[in-house]
């Protein structure tokens, strides 16, 4: 099995199937569930480990998106967080915010499916895709709990070069929460191998682009081009480029399935 073969018809999965659409429609919605995501994850994770702490670790890995961008989030954070105390924001603005979150993960569902040809419609499809949406809001809170408290660990003096390990560490996580993306979000998933592969293909992208993002954030004048509206812009910029590294860490994923489950059929029968 030829991998650089994978990686080509990766690529032309993606384009065929219009993944770049897909990651279009998710960029627009996912920022819009960002802040209320960010406040819950930062309160759960905050009960385990402190919110200070929660804070700094969360503000760290924002850190990419360039610190007046940060600052705006932070300060949408604090905003929320004071109006859910005073118990002023009402069950439809909660349910709105939900609402985008929901139709967000159901977008990349949907382009996961079309990726690996298994589309689905109806009104129980609709449902099921609601509901795993949510599941997978717990997941990831799972997830940040785990790799926060490696990141702690991994901060210690006799870890060495805290660079290079952070790297590996990011690299290896990023793996992890790919993987279980591709494989619990739809009900027809590729296999756990399959998933793997594309999950590692698409988390050294993601550490790739991360660097080379920040880099075009600080030699690049968006504000000075765009005003107030640069800090919008690079938000929605840095969710599409993520969405499209997924989407083809994704189609990794259905052309490794693909191509491996057609490896015996061709062994035992040399015809086929």
């Amino acid at each position: 099995m030829n991998f650089f073969y994978i990686l080509y018809d990766a690529v032309l999965l993606w384009i065929e199937r219009g993944a770049g659409y897909f990651a279009a429609a998710f960029s627009y919605y996912a920022p819009l569930a960002l802040v209320p995501l960010l406040l819950f994850s930062v309160t759960v994770v905050g009960f385990f480990y402190g919110e200070t702490y929660a804070g700094m670790v969360f503000a760290n890995w924002g850190s990419v998106l360039g610190e007046d961008l940060l600052s705006l989030i932070r300060l949408a954070l604090e905003n929320l967080d004071t109006e859910t105390k005073a118990s002023q924001v009402p069950i439809i603005a909660v349910s709105f915010f939900l609402g985008f979150y929901i139709v967000a993960l159901n977008v990349m569902a949907d382009g996961f499916l079309r990726l690996w040809d298994r589309e689905q419609r109806g009104l129980i499809y609709f449902l099921q895709k609601c509901v795993r949406a949510i599941v997978f809001l717990l997941v990831l809170q799972l997830y940040l709990l785990v790799i926060i408290s490696f990141q702690f660990f991994i901060t210690l003096p006799m870890f060495g070069n805290f660079v290079i390990v952070g790297t590996l560490f990011l690299y290896l996580s990023t793996t992890a929460f790919f993987t279980f993306l591709y494989r619990f979000l739809t009900k027809y998933p590729p296999r756990w191998k399959a998933c793997i592969v594309g999950a590692a293909v698409s988390a050294l992208l993601f550490v790739v682009i991360k660097a080379l993002v920040a880099v075009y954030i600080v030699t690049t004048p968006v504000l000075t081009l765009y005003g107030a509206a640069g800090l919008i812009l690079i938000l929605f910029v840095w969710v599409y480029v993520l969405a499209m590294i997924i989407f083809y860490g994704a189609a990794v994923a259905g052309a490794y399935d693909k191509i491996s489950s057609t490896v015996p059929l061709r062994a035992a029968n040399p015809k086929l």
